[in-house]
């Protein structure tokens, strides 16, 4: 008999399953034969709903599927439960911040670890010269079967020393033993913001605000025909006489173009079953000159030998290309032009050439024109992948099996940056050009070990596990300056060097582990494992780290009692706790940097501080759970709580430079890394599914899910006290990303003066920045958060809807004290022109920004919680509409099906704040930095079944 794996639902947990039958042909008799939903566990390994005691959530192939993003990452917002995710970047193929259960650590890394069919794959942002990136988007999401995210210390502490931020596990799709099927789909469409950004000034507006700025702080009354007249000078009346009022924005900016294309075929036979996809994806960002596309191929194949042999592979080949923008205070970045660019520069001159300014090569005010580099200048990374997952399994006995796995993954990025010698970046240097490249090779040995056995009632499993994983990584790069053409973009036409550089890296784990299972008739379950890590890079003596968890399950509803009650189908309490580590990049030795040329002699520099006792960070989650079913499940209800406490947090601790190891050249000399404190992040999930309506294809069916989870991230012990910056704080009592500001009270109606909250908190007022306190005013994350979908389907016609929301959580907009700057800075970086019709004038007193004033308002522009935002949303993520041609009319066509849909991601966006301009999901890296806007997308697709 062969084993079906049902995927579940988006948005549900692992026992969210109902009953799937197989059917088996006995003299023409078809008999239904009852089995067991399976989903898919730490090292490639299968259990059932029911012998599961962990927190798991699975989202699957059709919760992703067509979804028009370049990584599975950012697919997890509100459909999985716990998880939230955030791109503070819009850039294609871009990094996507994931975070399960809170943030477990400060210092360390937070972010999940990634499994591919069992084994370990790199993820993040690997590039050195590119704004962001993102390896993940080099796995075509198109061939992914399911994606499950293990939460608790029963599920993940089989990986030990990395399980501490989470696990997910990605099930990639494999051939099915019949016939082959072929695939083919294809979609097309495009871009546009997901939400409206601030708009800019146009050029009257900017005049007439700058002529207030300059009236009060003359104290006269001084209009734009005074200035063009030459009362301030011939600088300014220059600039007020220019005819252009150019939106910067319309200039750097389109509707980006989109499609993805994908072929697959799998089949096979009792002995050899096959799958091979071939992917291509493209996306343009908004912003001109922005963009990632992707050619992916996979093969995976799995061949039964002998009866006790069975051998399988697994290859996927990708290349890929980025193309980014600066962001942040970069001139060239083209969201902060489109601010801080004046309207009256224009941006071509008349006989259609790029204006470049005057003799300085700048524009008016020093700045650039973003539109010229955007066609000029280029940073680009080519990315190639190749990852094997070879695979032995062998049948010892009956019961016992062993499995070899030997998964090498090679990544190599070329990456390059070109700045023109006529403009920009590079007018100073006659050119600019560096080139970079990394070569990052990673390989996972695994030997494991597989017991199981059924005695009556009694079920027993345990396995053996060793795995070594080692990344091995080298970076080199070079840099020239001055060439004789814009044409000439190659290295070798750079005719001065200008720096060259080396890295290598080299880390290495190794570890061994056992997990235990017992149940008895799925009524009563044990689950327990333990495992012991060495890092290579602690000292001796702490390279070590021993991890174990223990769950606990009890199914109420395998009591005789409760089977009598045919309205109940599942009820189910479960429990776990363990240890588990907390991936770190920290290093505990001391360390000496010889790059320092002195009279051509290496001069060494102190890099690092000794520190023979660092330790590992450590995670003690606890989980408790309850699952219930009704109906055969077709309703379903989870209830969870879970409390995860991190301990030996490791932190930079600054020194002093008295200390004598502060030097200027080498940051992390200014820091001691030690273990100093502990923090906890706590709270509940839901979630709901129902199948209201179920019937065959040409009936009515309806379905709908939703998910809930809470979170309360504090820290509870930190050694050496409380640490303020300007605009956070790390204290006791408080989250790990806590803003600590100044609290803003308003605009003074008498006079057009700031106003603070004295305390930061309420009461008396003071228009004197510096005697206003700062105090805790709110964190990054949300504490609410999840999703909800429904699908309903007839005839043929299918409409899915998933939506995804989250409250509680804050944005800080970085760059507000130029932006917002009340004068200070209008005259030459404009800023925000949503200050128009909002600033106080002696007829406008009750508005909420202040009176401008040339040079500034009593620094009314500096970090308060003026410039904080509520990221309170609901987010309409994903709607698909769909229609399936099958039976008589494909019929002699060779076709199996036809579908075709629309689909519109990120579609609608409901802000609560109406002051926010960003996108909410930005809450999760907590500031804006003027980076690429986050896309909404609208397509249309057709897939082909034959």
């Amino acid at each position: 008999m062969n084993v079906k794996l049902r995927v579940l639902s988006a948005g549900a947990l692992f026992f969210l399953g109902q009953t799937a039958y197989a059917q088996s042909k006995k003299d023409t008799v078809a008999k239904e034969t009852q089995i067991e939903e399976v989903v898919m566990v730490g090292f490639g390994q299968k259990k059932t709903v029911q012998e599961l005691t962990g927190s798991v959530s699975t989202m699957s192939a059709k919760a992703i599927e067509d979804v028009p993003v370049a990584s599975v990452d950012k697919m997890l917002q509100g459909r999985v439960a716990g998880v939230q995710t955030g791109n503070a970047s819009g850039q294609p193929g871009g990094m996507a911040s994931v975070r399960v259960r809170g943030i477990s650590s400060i210092n360390g890394v937070t972010s999940p670890i990634y499994i591919v069919d069992g084994v370990r794959i790199a993820s993040g942002d690997l590039s050195r010269q590119n704004t962001t990136s993102n390896v993940l988007a080099s796995l075509n999401p198109d061939d992914i079967e399911n994606v499950t995210v293990l939460k608790d210390a029963v599920s993940t502490a089989v990986y030990g020393a990395d399980a501490g931020a989470g696990v997910i596990v990605i099930t990639t799709k494999s051939g099915k033993k019949g016939k082959p099927k072929f695939n083919l789909g294809f979609s097309s469409g495009f871009n546009d913001r997901a939400v409206k950004p601030h708009r800019a000034f146009t050029a009257d507006e900017w005049k007439s605000y700058v002529a207030e700025g300059f009236s009060n702080y003359y104290d006269e009354t001084i209009t734009v025909d005074d200035i063009k007249g030459g009362e301030l000078g011939t600088g300014p009346a220059a600039i007020f006489n220019s005819p252009y009022s150019t939106d910067w924005q319309k200039e750097t900016q389109k509707y980006g173009y989109q499609q993805n294309a994908d072929f697959s075929v799998s089949g096979g036979n009792d002995k050899f079953t096959y799958y091979s996809s071939l992917n291509y994806f493209n996306q343009e960002s908004v912003v001109k000159n922005s963009y990632f596309n992707r050619l992916a191929f996979t093969n995976r194949l799995a061949y039964q030998a002998t009866d006790k042999l069975k051998i399988s592979t697994d290859f996927q080949f990708s290349y890929s290309k980025i193309s980014t923008l600066s962001d942040g205070g970069a001139f060239s970045n083209p969201i902060l032009a489109q601010y801080f660019n004046r309207p009256t520069d224009p941006v071509r001159n008349a006989d259609g050439s790029w204006y470049f300014g005057g003799a300085t090569g700048r524009l008016s005010n020093g700045n650039f024109n973003p539109a010229a580099l955007q066609d000029l200048n280029y940073v680009k990374a080519g990315t190639f992948r190749a990852f094997a997952n070879l695979n032995a399994e062998y049948k010892i006995l009956k019961n016992l099996t062993y499995r070899f796995v030997f998964s090498p993954e090679y990544i190599n990025i070329e990456e390059d940056t070109y700045w023109n010698p006529l403009h920009g970046d590079g007018y100073n240097y006659g050119g600019y050009q560096k080139t970079g490249m990394g070569r990052y090779f990673n390989f996972n040995i695994q030997n494991i070990l597989d017991f199981n056995y059924r005695f009556d009632k009694h079920n027993v499993g345990a396995s053996l596990i060793q795995e070594a994983y080692k990344k091995d990584e080298k970076y080199l790069t070079a840099t020239g300056i001055t060439v004789g053409t814009p044409t000439l973009q190659t290295l070798t036409n750079f005719i001065v060097p200008f720096g060259y550089g080396g890295e290598r890296g080299l880390t290495s784990r190794y570890g061994y582990a056992a997990t235990g299972h017992y149940d008895y008739d799925k009524l009563v379950l044990v689950d327990a494992s333990y495992r012991r890590d060495i890092l290579s890079q602690f000292v001796p003596g702490q390279k070590a780290g021993d991890f174990w968890s223990v769950g606990v399950g009890l199914d109420v509803a395998r009591f005789e009692v409760i089977k009598n009650i045919g309205a109940i189908s599942m009820l189910k309490f479960r429990s776990s706790y363990g240890k588990l580590g907390n991936q770190i990049d920290a290093n505990p030795y001391a360390t000496y940097s010889y790059t320092t040329n002195y009279n051509d002699y290496a001069a060494a520099s102190i890099n690092r501080v000794y520190n023979p006792n660092l330790s590992w960070e450590t995670v003690n989650p606890f989980n408790v759970g309850v699952d219930l079913g009704f109906f055969n499940n077709r309703l379903t209800v989870t209830a969870e709580y879970y409390n995860k406490k991190t301990k030996n947090l490791i932190y930079n601790i600054p020194l002093s430079g008295a200390q004598g190891v502060n030097n200027p050249d080498s940051p992390l000399s200014a820091f001691y890394v030690d273990n100093v404190g502990t923090l906890v992040n706590k709270g509940f999930e839901f979630a709901v599914n129902a199948d209201i309506i179920k019937g065959d294809r040409n009936q009515l069916n309806w379905s709908i899910g939703g998910n809930l989870s809470t979170l309360n991230n504090e820290v509870t012990e930190l050694y050496g006290g409380t640490v303020n910056g300007s605009t956070t704080t790390l204290r006791v009592g408080e989250g790990v990303r806590t803003f600590y500001l100044r609290k803003w009270a308003g605009v003074d109606p008498s006079n057009g003066d700031p106003l603070w909250y004295v305390n930061g908190v309420d009461g008396a007022t003071t228009n004197n920045y510096n005697q206003a306190q700062q105090a805790v005013q709110g964190s990054f994350l949300s504490n609410i958060f999840g999703g909800a979908n429904t699908s309903l389907s007839y005839k043929g016609f299918s409409l899915d809807l998933q939506f995804t929301y989250g409250f509680g959580g804050k944005i800080y907009d970085d760059w507000s004290s130029y932006l917002y700057s009340d004068g200070q800075y209008s005259y030459n970086y404009p800023g925000y022109g949503d200050v128009i019709g909002d600033y106080w004038t002696p007829t406008n007193t009750g508005a909420s920004n202040p009176k401008p004033v040339y040079g500034g308002n009593k620094l009314s522009n500096r970090a308060s919680t003026r410039f904080l935002y509520d990221a309170d949303y609901i987010r309409l993520s994903n709607a698909r509409v769909a229609y399936t041609f099958t039976g008589d009319f494909l019929k002699g066509s060779g076709l199996n099906s036809v579908q075709v849909y629309a689909m519109a991601n990120n579609a609608w966006t409901y802000r609560f704040d109406k002051k926010l301009k960003f996108d909410p999901e930005t809450n999760i890296a907590g500031y804006t930095n003027l980076s690429l806007p986050v896309l909404k997308s609208f397509l249309f697709g057709v897939n082909l079944s034959f």
